[in-house]
Order: C-alpha cells, then structure tokens, then sequence
C-alpha cells in the first residue's frame, strides 16, 4: 500500500433535493458524490484507493458542528468526519481537514453546488 502522506484525495460533490438543487436546514448540507479522483506525487490522478472500503456516495455537511457524516453507503452508514476550518465566505463556504494522513476541502456555494 502507498504512502498517505503524499496523496491529495478530492471528492467532487453536489447537493441534491428534488430539482432545487440543494438541501439546507441552518448551516448544513445533504450531498451526493459524484465522482473521486485521488492524486499522488509522480503518479497520474485515478481511482481513490480506499484500503478496502466502499467509497462514500452520501453524506451530511454540517458547518455548525463541523462535521461530515456519511449516509451510504450502508456498510460506511454513521461514520465521521471532523472539518477543520469551515470559513464562510461572500458566495461560498470553504472546508478543509485532515483524515488519515490525508488532506481534504470542499467547496459549497451559497445555491448548494
């Protein structure tokens, strides 16, 4: 298995409800994966390597607690993710962090995107 240290793991993600295009309760978010692209140095970009586990397709995006908690699939249901910084911006909200050796961020905008 690759070193975590050198690897940028980027999730692309949208916000979906009905054909409104995001669900917002207060400052948090419902979000579907679209497509994962992982990065490492000297190496083309492809599929994320997830040491086994199923890759994350839904999940809740919460900015007041700053937390991520995966929806699906089933076998990743509840998991946890803590956001770093959650920095609200004039048009978007900016999160990174930190998991597994692994750095992350997130954009959302203002209309869910």
């Amino acid at each position: 298995m690759r070193s975590l240290g050198s690897r940028l793991f980027l999730l692309i993600i949208f916000a979906a409800l009905s054909g409104l295009g995001v669900a917002r309760a207060g400052e948090s978010w419902l979000c579907s994966v679209s497509s994962a692209v992982e990065c490492a140095d000297g190496e083309p970009c492809g599929e994320p390597d997830l040491g086994g586990l199923e890759r994350p397709t839904f999940m809740r995006v919460d900015a007041g607690t700053k937390k991520i908690t995966l929806l699906a699939p089933d076998s990743r249901r509840g998991e946890v993710t803590e956001i770093g910084t959650a920095t609200e911006m004039e048009d978007i909200w900016v999160f990174t962090g930190v998991e597994n050796g692994r750095a992350w961020s997130m954009v959302i905008s203002k209309e869910g995107h």
